[in-house]
């Protein structure tokens, strides 16, 4: 199956950060565009709004390390 990379347009880009940013959930905003979840949080994480719980966990994790 042949993969469709597709950019995003500035101005969507924008709403959407703005939402989120604004305290909509990821799911709410693909609701609201017609996007899927994952595709709004990988939006997210890529300019650097959104960072997962998991991602969350390894960051404390490292602090914790540190002070040993």
């Amino acid at each position: 199956m042949k993969m469709v990379w597709e950019t995003w347009p500035q101005w969507l880009t924008d709403a959407v950060v703005n939402a989120y940013k604004s305290g909509k959930h990821p799911a709410e905003i693909g609701a609201v565009i017609g996007r899927r979840e994952a595709v709004i949080r990988g939006k997210l994480i890529r300019e650097g709004v959104y960072i997962s719980a998991a991602m969350k966990r390894k960051v404390e994790i490292a602090e914790m390390a540190e002070g040993f």
